[in-house]
């Protein structure tokens, strides 16, 4: 008999388990998690299980073998010699050589060896287990087929002449994945994401489904407009035979030439496009691409409108003075309208293909972003999902297409797959994370104070004395003041911080220094040595003044006249850490820290699956990318190896050159910071799989596992009530809540960090309540404001005041009609609302009791709004004052809130959740000032540098001595000449022989006045740090300024680039812990609370077995009942009924869904360039599938008659099939209504829909987002208030900016519609900072106070040229911090959070499975059908036994592997939930009635004692009491009187219960049922009778 035999733990994960055959199996007992499992009795057929050569080898490699050890060893020792391939020795195939390389060579070498390692395991577990048959075999097993794959494909690569298969090679990596099994912590993360597999794919195919759908929507409307740009000529002209070149002198005079006379250049005789050709009669068809090009107005990189329908229309453009010509441009495109290409494909004159020459610049994604095919629509939708990169491509589409339209689908797909669809994969993850089970195995707390009492009876007298004074409160506030004081000091530290300052902050320094030093030791003298280094907290504070010291020594004794940071310099920082000491004071923070430090734990196992997933890519990627992304500085056109400007080619900064960049290229995808410029450069260097590379990254890396980290932090937030328990938060919230109650409405009362409702009694009886008698005047206006027509009033004028505030315009003609109507209205609201204020005081009084006006918030606002209007009629104030004052009234919308419950509902949510968002803010606060303090330690005055024009013009000298300044006497004569001493800022002559100037030194003298900043943001100071540290953690601009540090080389040192990467750490570090971590606790918070207020609101404390209950009844309360559909009586209607009914003919469906399929394909494969037979060819397919469709319709009409329209899927495919129809007719009796017919086609998309309903994950899903609707309308509305406020802000205060780089005319604030538009794009985190750094820019000559010329007004429009004046106001000033920064606050990090709440909520809801499942109420309403064809609601109640017995368990009786037994029905009816639905008096049960019944008999046998009833204040206990009124029986009752009645019938004909067969009244009563019960009282009754 063979031993107990354990294989490897990865192997038994993919081992099928074998019967319980207890002679078969062999028994593993070396681990806890080990199965039982049966090896294959033969393995290849020729060793048997009990050979002794078998037997060694099984345990060879069993788990816990040093051979398997051994095989993890090599594995990780493998992956670090893969990345160890030196890329800077290729050949010119890229491929690593070995010859010139002696990293390559032993890399190539090792690679024999680990193949023939891992061939020999291979080989050995294939004997040891077998190979393919048998329940257990070596390729049974996942991991193994990996391995085998991987050992194959690298043993092909090692024959000559081999295809290269080094890509695939690199997945051995994944290899490291098999010691997980070790792992818990790792393990269970891997395990949730193995369990949400299904639930994922569902989700990745909702969103392919909706990528599939905005693709082909795109392609049939913008395919070929993308290609469309300004062209100096009106036609395309012939390509000169003596200048081939654009770089070439020549090519100047050529366009000058051309420009002049274009007509004698003309390509072809005819016009460039006409309406009456076709694809096959074009000319640019019948003659073929010609030898001719199309000048571009490199100026101008938008794309233009080829038929004058976009934005950006080239005919309409101002005349431009190109050389000594005045031209006018036109809109032209390098194909006609029909796809047909203009020109040869020659590299000539550009440098790339010519074809590419509209569109081939960086500006317009180098010709990528379009939608000509279903592909690149395909990748540009991607790009559009993922919210980076997605406001170019839609004002791309502006620029060509409709405006409003454009604007609608976008903003459709960015709500619905940015914030719906992907929020779903994090619905998906956690709840796959809430289904495990909770790790165990906390470590044990150590109780310090009863070790420490018992170590006090030990204690020396004066160790006891030292213990008094270090656990006192005055040592511990002395220690904190210190600590604060130490905070407040580094904080001073700053760019051009003088000498004495210095000298005076490092002597506070050594003084604080020396009181931690003292602090340290007196702890380790009361509490001794070993117990002050085995606490963390203050092993840390140790750690950190041993640094301090060491600094303090190194900084006295070996840097004695050195400049800039020490290396020691580190540690100041630290110190900082120390003040989260006060945390032990404040409960709530204290528990934030407690739960990130949990966290952290949890975080470490995800930080490990990170770090491998951005290795593995990482790899992937330098096999992919490295060496090859390497461009013309100035064509962009990519260089090969081999040619001879490849040394000197732009390289850009993120690449794949080497392991290092490649993982920080990785990373900044990971943080979907322009992740799609990284792709577009891959794709131009290699070809179109770099896409697939890169969506497969975003897809895994982004979606997944960047939402998995989010899921362990919120699965953290759950049921930890100490977050929102802080004393003086929690006051300070509760106060704000009690003065904003709604007058007469709803008291919001604080408790336990989620609200309750009561309702008031009214405003009358405060009055009446009062200690003085109310006067008459007070009794009016009382009865006035408490009239409900006055609040409605009220609320009309502040819509329509609202309305006023966006039709306000700084830039508008102040003389106008239209302005001064706006002014009169002004005038006229603010007169209302003064009056509607007096009425107010008047009726409450003004201050000083209970319940008077200026006691509610939202009056206080009030109030301020009208002060502010009546110093507007005042004119106190001019100018920007002025204006400033206007735009109070924007706060006007807010007083909306109060009178919508849905908005209050959600604002109730924010203002509960302030409490933890206040300790989130403190955390987050706390983190940004550390990593701030470092980074002005080493960083400030070092983001800046010498360029612009006169930079230029320097010599490579010149700029080698900028860069690295020697000594002025090391210059010889004439490099001193350089130097213009007599320049403004030029100190050159107070310059000795041995004075080395710094970089700024030479700049000003040698370009006076170009020491500029290399980037906006600095760490000069503390502020500035916390700015760019705030405006990284949204990941927009980072890798700019990782850049920026990594070259800086010091204080005013002239930058070189990668001078030190290690920088990169710095930032990727403060992104993990300030963007990942500290800020993804808004999210927590805010959702955690969302979700209390859900669970708490009207409900109290509930149960986990209650909560339970309840989200079934809520689920099970959603049921509707179906109609059913009969079959008809006539003979065609009958054989109609059974050809289209699924239940009589599936095939059916099954064809109709096939040919929606395939009608998509057509749909899909259209492209641009399209040959007019594949168009015609199409054109007949798609008739036939709209035949074949209106004939479905057709058929099912007059099958159904008016029933068809029962249905909503019905009505959905009769307006497609209408849509289509009427679409094909103005085809054929309109073809000029071109664009009338595109949108009809639209509905021919609907059909896609379809498809929802016949895949039952695709259902749910669709549910979820369905049933989400409702609440993201509500956070919609408030965030629609949002945006409307700051955008009229936006608008008074920066319309009069001028244009610089980002704002421009597509991204502005000269409007509301664009203000609006332009806050979208905020709230995505599109550049939000980049535009407002551009704000702040103050241009040339610019005014800062703008004001209106009416005998030339402003230049907004094209049209406006040239009799205008154009809009030159001055940046926007400090105000634009604050408008950017809180909008970023308040927008993105808390009430866009909200819609992952509620996302979350509605998948959890649609998922309710513990009890029951969607398809157990579709089992359920389904067979209701059969009883209630009419779907009245009711069925008969004697109805139920028949309607139990058809239905299906868990619900039902019905098993269709077993009949059921009259017994079983009677037994199964006895249960007292069933006897207890409620019978109206009509004899009739209701549906509703009976699915809660049923869900809750299995709620009881779940949760057994556990089971409790909902409250009857609880909101869903109320909708059921409501429902049950005038339903005064029960079925218990209804049996009682039916068994009567028998009884009593039985009695009149003199006979028996026995003979009739009924239940016996002799019984035992232990034994019968309730309903025997009922019918022996019955019998027992009549006998007494």
């Amino acid at each position: 008999m063979a031993p107990p035999i354990c294989p490897s733990e990865d192997e038994e994960e993919g081992l099928n388990k074998s019967p319980q055959d207890e002679q078969t199996k062999n028994e593993c007992a070396t681990s806890e998690d080990n199965e039982n499992f049966t090896l294959v009795e033969h393995s290849l057929g020729i060793f048997p299980l009990q050979s002794d050569t078998r037997q060694k080898i099984i345990r060879l490699v069993s788990n816990g073998s040093w051979f398997d050890t051994f095989i993890l060893v090599v594995i990780l020792f493998n992956s670090v010699v893969m990345a160890c391939v030196d890329y800077r020795y290729v050949d010119e195939e890229y491929t690593p050589r070995s010859d010139i390389s002696m990293r390559n060579y032993f890399v190539e070498r090792a690679e024999i060896c680990f193949n023939v390692i891992f061939l020999v395991e291979c080989i050995l577990k294939v004997v040891a287990y077998g190979f393919v048959f048998g329940d257990n075999t070596y390729i049974r097993n996942h991991w193994n087929k990996l391995d085998f794959l991987v050992v194959v494909l690298s043993i092909v690569g090692m024959i000559p002449l081999a295809p290269n298969l080094s890509i695939i090679r690199s997945f051995r990596v994944l290899r490291p994945l098999r010691s997980v099994s070790k792992l818990p912590g790792l393990r269970r993360i891997i395990g949730s994401l193995v369990d949400s597999l299904k639930d994922l794919g569902n989700v990745m195919l909702l969103l392919f489904f909706l990528l599939t759908c905005f693709s082909i929507t795109g392609v049939m409307f913008w395919r070929g407009l993308f290609h469309a740009r300004c062209r100096l000529t009106p036609f395309p002209v012939k390509m000169p035979s003596q200048c081939q070149s654009v770089n070439d002198a020549c090519w100047g005079f050529f366009l000058n030439d051309v420009m002049a006379d274009p007509e004698s250049h003309r390509c072809l005789l005819f016009p460039s496009d006409n309406e009456e050709w076709t694809q096959s009669t074009s000319p640019w068809y019948l003659e073929g691409p010609q030898d001719c090009i199309w000048p571009i107005d490199d100026e101008d990189q938008r794309v233009c409108s080829l038929w004058g329908g976009g934005f950006h229309s080239c005919e309409s453009a101002r005349k431009e003075e190109y050389g000594n010509n005045a031209i006018r441009r036109v809109c032209g495109s390098n194909f006609d309208k029909f796809g047909n290409p203009r020109f040869i494909d020659t590299i000539e004159p550009y440098g790339y293909p010519r074809m590419k020459s509209g569109v081939f610049v960086e500006g317009l994604n180098w010709g990528y972003t379009n939608f000509d095919n279903f592909l690149s629509a395909f990748i540009t939708t991607f790009q559009v999902i993922s919210l980076e990169g997605w406001t170019d491509i839609m004002y791309q589409t502006i620029d060509a297409w409709y405006t409003m339209p454009t604007i609608f689908l976008f903003g459709t797909i960015v709500v619905v797959g940015g914030y719906i669809v992907l929020n779903l994969v994090l619905a998906v993850i956690t709840s796959s994370l809430d289904n495990l089970d909770e790790a165990e195995g906390n470590a044990d707390q150590i109780d310090r104070s009863k070790r420490r009492s018992s170590q006090n009876e030990k204690l020396s007298g004066l160790r006891m004395s030292i213990m008094r004074i270090v656990e006192s409160k005055y040592h511990s506030g002395f220690v904190m003041s210190c600590i604060i004081l130490n905070t407040f000091t580094l904080s001073l530290d700053h760019y051009g911080i003088s000498n004495d300052m210095v000298d005076t902050l490092e002597r506070i320094n050594l003084i604080l220094t020396l009181i931690f030093f003292i602090d340290m030791i007196l702890c380790n003298i009361a509490y001794g040595f070993k117990e002050y280094w085995s606490n963390p907290s203050t092993c840390f504070d140790g750690c950190i003044v041993i640094s301090s010291i060491a600094e303090l020594m190194f900084v006295y004794t070996y840097s004695e006249g050195s400049s800039g940071p020490s290396s020691f310099s580190i540690f100041r920082s630290l110190r900082l850490f120390r003040i989260f000491k006060m945390a032990k004071s404040w409960k709530s923070l204290h528990s934030l820290l407690q739960t990130m430090n949990e966290t952290v734990l949890e975080i470490g196992n995800f930080a490990t699956l990170l770090l491998l997933f951005i290795f593995i890519y990482a790899l992937i990627g330098m096999q992919m990318f490295s060496n090859r992304l390497h461009f013309h500085p100035n064509s962009g056109a990519v260089i090969h190896i081999s040619d001879a400007d490849y040394s000197t080619a732009l390289v850009p900064r993120s690449h794949f050159d080497n392991l290092f960049w490649s993982m920080t290229t990785i990373f900044q995808v990971l943080t979907g910071e322009n992740w799609n410029s990284v792709m577009y450069d891959a794709w131009r260097a290699t070809s179109w799989p770099a896409a697939l590379y890169f969506v497969s990254l975003v897809v895994i890396g982004v979606f997944i596992v960047m939402n998995l980290f989010l899921a362990i932090l919120l699965k953290r937030f759950d049921n930890n009530e100490d977050l929102v328990d802080s004393s003086s938060l929690k006051d300070l919230v509760t106060t704000v809540r009690r003065v904003s109650m709604v007058a007469g409405k709803i008291i919001p009362k604080t408790s336990d960090g989620c609200a309750e409702y009561r309702e008031d009694e009214g405003q009358r009886e405060k009055i009446e309540s009062k200690k003085y008698d109310t006067s008459f005047l007070q009794t009016k206006c009382f009865n006035i404001v408490e009239n409900k027509h006055f609040e409605l009033s009220v609320t009309f004028l502040i819509v329509l005041s609202s309305l006023c505030l966006a039709l306000d315009n700084p830039l508008a003609d102040p003389n106008s009609t239209f302005q001064k109507s706006l002014k009169i209205l002004n005038m006229l609201f603010s007169s209302i609302f003064i009056g509607e204020m007096l009425l107010k005081v008047i009726a409450y009084g003004l201050l000083f009791h209970s319940g008077a006006y200026l006691r509610n918030v939202w009056n206080v606002l009030d109030f301020t709004i009208v002060v502010v209007s009546v110093l507007e009629f005042a004119q106190i104030g001019a100018g920007k004052a002025l204006r400033v004052l206007r735009i109070m009234r924007v706060l006007r919308p807010l007083r909306m809130i109060n009178r919508f419950p849905e908005l209050k509902v959600i604002v109730d949510a924010l203002l509960s959740s302030f409490p933890a968002v206040g300790n989130v803010a403190v955390i987050c606060g706390l983190f940004f000032l550390i990593f701030a303090i470092f980074g002005v330690t080493f960083l400030k005055g070092s983001f800046y540098h010498c360029d612009g024009e006169a930079f230029q013009t320097l010599s490579t000298k010149q700029v080698e001595y900028l860069t690295n300044p020697t000594k002025w006497g090391d210059l010889t004569d004439s490099e001193q000449v350089w130097f213009d001493v007599g320049s403004p800022g030029c100190t050159a002559s107070n310059w000795d022989a041995t004075t080395v100037p710094t970089s700024k030194d030479v700049c000003d003298c040698l370009a006076p006045g170009e020491w500029t900043d290399v980037i906006p943001q600095n760490f000069n100071n503390v502020l500035n740090g916390i700015a760019l540290l705030f405006e990284i953690s949204t990941t927009e601009g980072w890798v700019d300024i990782m850049y920026t540090a990594i070259d800086q080389r010091g204080v005013e040192s002239q930058p070189v680039r990668d001078n030190n990467v290690l920088w990169a750490v710095f930032f990727i570090l403060f992104l993990v812990v300030g963007a990942f971590f500290v800020l993804e606790l808004f999210v927590g918070v805010t959702i955690d609370n969302f979700g209390k207020i859900r669970e708490q609101k009207g409900r109290g404390l509930m149960t986990d077995a209650q909560r339970e209950w309840a989200s079934t009844q809520a689920f099970v309360m959603k049921i509707k009942p179906e109609k059913q559909v009969r079959r008809p009586q006539g003979d065609i209607r009958a054989m109609c009924y059974d050809f289209i009914m699924p239940s009589t003919n599936p095939r059916f469906d099954q064809t109709i869904t096939s040919c929606i399929i395939l009608n998509c394909i057509c749909t899909a494969i259209v492209q641009f360039g399209d040959s007019k037979r594949k168009t015609d060819i199409l054109d007949v397919l798609n008739m036939a599938f709209a035949v074949i469709f209106f004939l479905e319709v057709v058929i099912k009409i007059f099958t159904l008659r008016l029933r068809y329209f029962y249905y909503g899927w019905n009505r959905f495919d009769f307006a497609i099939v209408c849509g289509s129809t009427v679409g094909i007719f103005l085809n054929i009796f309109i073809p000029g209504a071109a664009g009338i017919i595109s949108i009809i086609r639209l509905f021919r998309m609907g059909r896609l829909v379809r498809l929802i309903k016949a895949v039952k994950g695709l259902r749910t899903l669709f549910n979820t987002m369905v049933a989400s609707i409702p609440s993201i309308a509500n956070i919609g509305s408030l965030l629609f208030l949002i945006f409307f406020m700051y955008a009229v802000c936006g608008v008074q205060l920066y319309s009069t900016v001028a244009f610089n780089e980002d704002l421009n005319e597509q991204a502005n604030f000269r409007s509301f519609g664009n203000a609006m538009l332009l806050l979208l794009r905020f709230s995505t985190g599109e550049n939000w900072n980049g535009f407002m750094r551009n704000l702040l820019k103050d241009k040339d000559n610019c005014d800062p106070d703008p004001e209106y010329n009416p005998d030339a007004p402003w230049c907004l429009n094209k049209d406006d040229y040239p009799a205008c004046t154009e809009v030159n106001g001055c940046g926007a000033g400090p105000s634009a911090f604050l408008y950017f920064y809180s909008f970023t606050l308040l927008g993105t990090f808390v009430i866009l959070n909200l819609f992952v709440g509620v996302v979350l909520e509605a998948f959890e809801n649609s998922s309710e499975g513990d009890i029951l499942s969607p398809s157990d109420l579709e089992k359920f309403t389904s067979v209701w059908a059969e009883f209630d064809p009419d779907a009245t609601w009711y069925i008969k109640a004697e109805k139920i036994k028949e309607l139990l017995s058809k239905l299906d368990t868990p619900l039902g009786l019905a098993d269709p592997k077993n009949p059921i037994s009259a017994d079983a029905v009677e037994r199964f009816m006895s249960d007292s939930c069933l006897l207890d639905i409620p019978v109206n008096n009509k004899g009739m049960v209701n549906i509703v009635h009976v699915a809660t019944h049923l869900a809750k008999r299995l709620a009881k046998e779940k949760q057994g004692d556990e089971f409790n009833e909902l409250a009857e204040d609880h909101p869903i206990q109320k909708r059921i009491l409501i429902q049950k009124q005038g339903m005064q029986k029960t079925l218990r009752e209804i049996y009682f009187i039916q068994s009567k009645n028998k009884v009593l019938a039985l009695r009149a004909f003199g006979l028996t219960t026995q003979k009739v067969g009924f239940p016996s009244a002799q019984t035992k009563q232990g034994d019968s049922s309730p309903i025997q019960q009922n019918f022996s009282h019955v019998v027992e009754s009549s006998n007494a009778a």
